[in-house]
C-alpha cells in the first residue's frame, strides 16, 4: 500500500518553526525517532496529513509552498491569526466562494487560507483518490474481484 504522508517545508530550525507554528496556529508537534535521525512534524488537531518541517537540507527560496488550508470561517480564522502576530503577505478578500488571504511562516514560506463552507471542507477530508485502472480493492485479507456475484471471490 502507498499513501501520502506529509509534505517538507525547509526551515532553519525546526524546533523554533516548531514552536511558532503551535503557539501562533494552535497546531499540535509530533516528533518521529527513526534511522537517519529525527522529524518534527506539524499539523492542525485532529488533521492526519501533517507538515515536515525540514532543517539542514539544501536552501531553498523562502515564497509560495502551494500549501492550502481552508476554513468554515476565515474571517474569524484571519483575525485570530493577525491578532497571535502572524505575518499576511495577502491580506483577507472575501469572494463569492468565500474568501482568501496568505500568511508567512518565520522563515519567510507563504502558506494560502481558503474559506469553504463546513460540508465542503468535510466532503473535501474525506475525498480519496481514484484507483488506478486495473488495481484491485483490498478488503480483510481478500482481494475482491470485479464479478461481484456470490462466492466468486479470489483468495
Amino acid at each position: 500500500m502507498l499513501a501520502l504522508a506529509d509534505v517538507a517545508v525547509t526551515v532553519k530550525d525546526r524546533k523554533a518553526s516548531a514552536s511558532w507554528w503551535n503557539e501562533k496556529l494552535g497546531f499540535g508537534v509530533y516528533t518521529l525517532d527513526g534511522p537517519g535521525g529525527h522529524a518534527v512534524l506539524v499539523a492542525p488537531p485532529g488533521e492526519r496529513f501533517v507538515i515536515h518541517l525540514c532543517e539542514g537540507f539544501e536552501a531553498v527560496e523562502p515564497g509560495n509552498t502551494g500549501i492550502a488550508f481552508m476554513s468554515d470561517d476565515l474571517e474569524r480564522e484571519v483575525r485570530r491569526m493577525e491578532k497571535a502576530g502572524v505575518t499576511f503577505t495577502e491580506p483577507f478578500r472575501k469572494t463569492e466562494w468565500g474568501g482568501s488571504a496568505k500568511f508567512a511562516d518565520p522563515d519567510g514560506n507563504v502558506f494560502w487560507l481558503a474559506g469553504a463552507p463546513a460540508s465542503f471542507i468535510r466532503r473535501e477530508t474525506r475525498r480519496r483518490a481514484a484507483r488506478a485502472p486495473g488495481s484491485a480493492r483490498k478488503s480483510g485479507g481478500r482481494v475482491r474481484s470485479k464479478s461481484r456475484r456470490a462466492g466468486n471471490r479470489t483468495r
